[in-house]
């Protein structure tokens, strides 16, 4: 069985107990570049699940949600120079030219458009970043999601000109009423791993129970591996993607160890 490992972050960051700086997300992208990884997107994964059409032989997906400052200047610069291209979902209210932020801590959208031009794929992550689980409480009708993603949407579509067709939820927050108007506008719906557990529907579940994936959580804090891959069974509008700057992925000891066992069905 195919296995895709997915990472996630949220660009550089010197900041916290694992600070992502430049040389250290080199140090980890050149792991999946010695093992001869090749970087895909959404539409190839698309492609590869309805229509059966190969991934490179060893395909990886790197995530990034919004759309900091740092993805142009910084991480575009490692991936591109091992050939890698990024999935970048973009919360739109963010880049709102008339924040104080706009160009300085956040990309302009003339900077997103670079980002496509050299290969990256743009997917939706809402305006306002709610925590979905904790929405779905206060509006179980989902109304002010539904603004949220056709606001997002629209704002995608009228900076870059592109129809967002995949989606990040937000955090690690997911919510019944989220996922049913994902799927009615989106192909995919990714989550983010941090850990062993997740908000889901106002209450907090395990990661595994949430994604149906059987077995104990590892002793890493982390769900079951099986868990942390891409695969032909994934749920489409649950795709798992792990953290770069957490416990689980930081170190390149662990990050190659994620990586080698997405290989693992090479010698079975």
């Amino acid at each position: 069985m195919t296995r895709i490992p997915i990472t996630m972050c949220h660009g550089l960051s010197s900041k916290g107990e694992f600070p992502l700086t430049e040389e250290h997300l080199d140090r980890l992208v050149g792991v999946a570049h010695e093992l001869s990884f090749r970087s895909v997107n959404y539409d190839q994964l698309a492609a590869w699940r309805t229509e059966g059409v190969p991934l490179p032989e060893r395909p990886i997906m790197f995530d990034f949600d919004h759309p900091a400052k740092s993805m142009r200047e910084g991480v575009q610069e490692v991936l591109g120079s091992y050939g890698y291209s990024g999935n970048l979902f973009i919360n739109t209210g963010w880049m709102d030219p008339d924040n104080e932020g706009y160009g300085v801590t956040s990309m302009t959208w003339e900077e997103v458009g670079e980002l496509m031009e050299l290969g990256w794929h743009i997917g939706a992550h809402t305006v306002t970043h709610p925590n979905l689980s904790a929405l779905a409480v206060e509006d179980p009708d989902g109304e002010k999601l539904r603004w949220e993603l056709v606001t997002c949407d629209a704002t995608l579509s009228e900076r870059l000109g592109i129809t967002a067709r995949d989606f990040a939820f937000t955090g690690t927050s997911w919510s019944s009423v989220a996922e049913k108007l994902v799927m009615e506008r989106y192909r995919f719906g990714r989550l983010w791993i941090v850990g062993a557990h997740y908000q889901a529907d106002g209450a907090e579940i395990r990661y595994a129970d949430l994604v149906g994936v059987a077995g104990e959580d590892e002793a890493d804090g982390g769900p079951p591996m099986s868990a942390r891959y891409i695969t032909a069974d994934s749920p489409p509008y649950r795709l798992p993607s792990m953290e770069i700057q957490n416990k689980l992925m930081y170190s390149p000891e662990s990050f190659r160890a994620y990586l080698e066992g997405a290989l693992k069905k090479e010698g079975s």
